[in-house]
């Protein structure tokens, strides 16, 4: 289950974060976490290993995608039985519409309430989708798996 996705500035300040775990947390435990999540990208960047699209912790799996401008980060609880491919849908589906919807996104200063709405409602939907397809693929195995 999704638990959280940030869109984080080019900047590491987070723009927008839904946070189903936590619907309490604080700017700065959000900013720090964005601002983690930027200096990661950046150190590899700048060491040429390349940009990073999912980091494992043992609690947390986050999955990374990032634009021009900003970039949208999920976080799920670990669990070994993870569905990473969707996962890794869902976060470039995110990043597609929102960057389609808002492409000169960058600043959280530069939404309108409407359009923060917009985009928490989207991804609600989005994190609804994910965990249904989640779902969908663990049932399809169950049945798949008891015909043989």
């Amino acid at each position: 289950m999704i638990q959280a996705v940030y869109i984080i500035s080019r900047t590491g300040l987070p723009i927008v974060v839904v946070d189903k775990g936590d619907e309490h947390s604080s700017f700065s435990d959000q900013a720090l976490f964005s601002g983690i999540m930027t200096a990661i990208q950046s150190a590899m960047e700048e060491i040429d290993v390349g940009v990073p699209k999912f980091v494992d912790t043992e609690i947390f799996e986050v999955f990374i995608e990032l634009s021009e401008n900003f970039a949208v980060a999920l976080l799920r609880k670990a669990t070994k039985e993870v569905e990473r491919n969707i996962m890794h849908e869902i976060k470039a589906e995110i990043l597609k519409q929102i960057y389609d919807n808002f492409p000169k996104l960058s600043d959280y200063n530069l939404l309108t309430e409407k359009q923060l709405e917009q985009i928490r409602e989207f991804i609600d939907t989005m994190i609804q989708k994910g965990d249904k397809e989640i779902a969908q693929r663990k049932a399809t195995k169950i049945i798949s798996d008891a015909f043989w």
